[in-house]
């Protein structure tokens, strides 16, 4: 069977129960799916997914540095070394070390202005609106509380 006629299988659902495998590898291949588009956007930024999930989470704490601790708790991917990851976005001038406010005796990791800049170029890269689809608000939401309720279920 091909991948075209598997997604075809996966997509004929009848019953949520007896169907969840299918429900299962229909959300892995679009995983994939859209990670690789992911990836081919910001290869051009010479970035990973971890790396630009870590460099989000930097900024969004900026201008205040974020610990290592915090960067952890919010990272997408839970298993990622976060740690190799900073300084892999360090040795690129996107983020820099710096004495945590809250505790001198611990580093935090404070985003640089290159990092802000290669953050904004990517937010406002169009290459990542050609993957868009369209879409109501009405469908995505549904679409994130249906995720939601998959996690809570699954546990």
């Amino acid at each position: 069977m091909k991948r075209d006629e598997l997604f075809t299988f996966i997509q004929e659902i009848e019953d949520p129960v007896s169907d969840y495998p299918k429900i299962l590898s229909a959300l892995h291949y679009t995983h994939f799916f859209l990670m690789d588009k992911h990836k081919k956007v910001l290869a051009v930024y010479d970035l990973t997914p971890i790396q630009s999930n870590v460099l989000s989470i930097i900024v969004y704490k900026h201008p205040t540095a974020a610990s290592l601790e915090e960067i952890k708790e919010m990272v997408l991917e839970p298993g990622s070394d976060v740690s190799r990851t900073v300084v892999r976005l360090t040795q690129k001038g996107f983020v820099k070390k710096v004495i945590d406010p809250k505790n001198k005796r611990k580093l935090a990791i404070a985003v640089t202005p290159e990092g802000l800049d290669v953050f904004s170029k990517i937010n406002s890269d169009n290459s990542f609106l050609k993957n868009e689809v369209s879409y109501s608000i009405d469908e995505a939401v549904n679409f994130i509380n249906f995720l939601k309720k998959l996690r809570e279920e699954t546990n």
